[in-house]
């Protein structure tokens, strides 16, 4: 209150009402980290972030698939059975949900008559462990070399009744 009364008593030039008002702030921070230290928060003992969990490995249909180029035949066949999901150790965990993105390129022209590549993105959310049933008729007639499929946001659920993040996969159809 105190500046505001000197800045309007003054009428000083902006840059100075500029320099004025910084130097308030500037202060109202230092006093407000005075106050925190004076509590005897002790900043050495901060929390530490956790460490990020790790995935579960899912993979493309009874397959052992989960990432790279594939064709497109086979890219069909696959994604038809659905994502399954298996630990390293041979554990199998049921897929409870996933979202599916399918990138597909195709050719346009451009204001001006220039062919230009753009991807056309289809998106959905599955439940379960496969596609729904519009994507399941839709996915095998549209896919197409050169297309790329992203399986993300996997959950999985254990024998034991808890759920986990399964590992995120990202296909590129080739011929």
């Amino acid at each position: 209150k105190f500046i505001i009364t000197l800045v309007v008593m003054m009428k000083p030039k902006p840059k100075l009402l500029f320099t004025i008002c910084c130097m308030a702030v500037a202060i109202s921070l230092l006093a407000q980290s005075q106050k925190k230290d004076a509590a005897g928060d002790d900043k050495s003992k901060e929390a530490k972030p956790k460490p990020k969990a790790k995935s579960i490995p899912v993979y493309l249909g009874k397959s052992n698939l989960y990432n790279g180029e594939i064709s497109k035949h086979l890219f069909d066949s696959l994604v038809l059975q659905g994502v399954t999901c298996k630990d390293s150790a041979g554990k199998i965990y049921t897929v409870t949900q996933f979202g599916f993105t399918y990138a597909e390129r195709n050719l346009y022209e451009d204001s001006v008559g220039n062919s230009i590549i753009v991807a056309d993105y289809l998106a959905d959310i599955c439940f379960g462990d496969t596609l729904n049933a519009l994507l399941k008729g839709n996915i095998p007639e549209r896919s197409k070399p050169g297309d790329t499929v992203f399986f993300d946001g996997i959950i999985v659920k254990s024998i034991e009744g808890y759920n986990a993040r399964g590992k995120a996969m990202k296909f590129i159809l080739t011929k």
